[in-house]
């Protein structure tokens, strides 16, 4: 008999995104790919290549619980790879953003990751004693998670935490025979970003630099790695029959781990603020006297 094939459950894969793209070259690297994301027709694409595709919603338990429960009829109660991809991003200062918008982003970014993982680490704990390699769980941080990149504090925050969460899921899995790998992933051109959500409006303390924002979503598109790329880079390493339990992939991913690594904690200061007009004296002076009458009104 065929030995079974190495199964992988990744979430967020939409056409267009990383996901999707990591769903393909896994499925290219032989392995039977359960593929995610809120709806089917986001990943017909995948279904035409005989990639099996299961609606998704992470923030919803009900969600996770109906999935899990169809992964275990295929799969006869186990899983080797589980991939948390799924995620948002909302842009915005951090004095002035929406709080349902960020608590949104934090039930997908995080405490949807968090309940995929208690969900489906049973079934990786299942299929440990018949596995030649760990079975693995990845979870999506941001290379945002080590540098301070100016009105997205709350997607930063967010990453920060699953680094952190992850960090310590590492440990506490070792002893069950599960690896934890965090990937810290670089700029690619996908649609999490866009500078058509950016709108900071004409009362914002930083009206004069809503404009410079967009820009640099719009040239981060233009230099970004492609999703197909990016998923060419990081299959192999999620394969390999090692005790890894960090990737930096995508665009500037290399260069952020090694400053992060040797440079003080300020490091990035100015790149970043010099793409948002912070290095301009005429707009830091009219932030602040923005900031002076809002005072003065309250």
């Amino acid at each position: 008999m065929a030995p079974s094939k190495r199964s992988i459950l990744i979430t967020g894969c939409s056409q267009g995104g990383a996901g999707n793209a990591l769903a393909l070259e896994f499925a290219a690297q032989g392995l039977r790919v359960f593929a995610t994301a809120r709806s089917l027709n986001s990943m017909s694409n995948l279904s035409e290549k005989g990639i099996e595709t299961l609606v998704l919603d992470v923030t919803v338990p009900e969600s996770i619980l109906a999935l899990k429960e169809e992964i275990v009829k295929r799969t006869g109660g186990t899983l080797d790879i589980l991939y948390n991809n799924a995620g948002s991003m909302y842009e915005a200062p951090a004095l002035e953003a929406d709080r349902s918008q960020v608590r949104k982003m934090f039930d997908a970014n995080i405490f949807g990751l968090f309940d995929m993982v208690t969900a489906f680490t049973p079934l990786l704990i299942a299929a440990a004693p018949d596995s030649k390699t760990a079975p693995t769980i990845v979870n999506v941080a941001s290379i945002l998670a080590r540098l301070p990149f100016p009105f997205a504090s709350a997607y930063n925050a967010s990453k920060a935490a699953v680094s952190a969460y992850s960090d310590t899921l590492r440990v506490e899995l070792s002893p069950l025979g599960i690896r934890v790998v965090t990937l810290f992933m670089g700029e690619v051109s996908t649609k999490l970003r866009s500078a058509n959500n950016i709108s900071f409006g004409p009362e914002s303390l930083y009206a004069d630099v809503e404009v410079k924002v967009k820009e640099r979503t719009e040239q981060s598109a233009k230099v970004s790695m492609t999703p197909d790329v990016f998923a060419k880079q990081v299959v192999p390493k999620v394969l390999a029959n090692n005790n890894a339990n960090y990737l930096w992939k995508g665009t500037n991913a290399f260069i952020v781990w090694l400053l992060a690594a040797v440079g003080p904690r300020k490091v990035f200061d100015s790149t970043v603020m010099g793409p948002v007009g912070f290095g301009d004296k005429n707009v830091i002076k009219r932030i602040y006297d923005r900031g002076q009458r809002l005072v003065e009104k309250s």
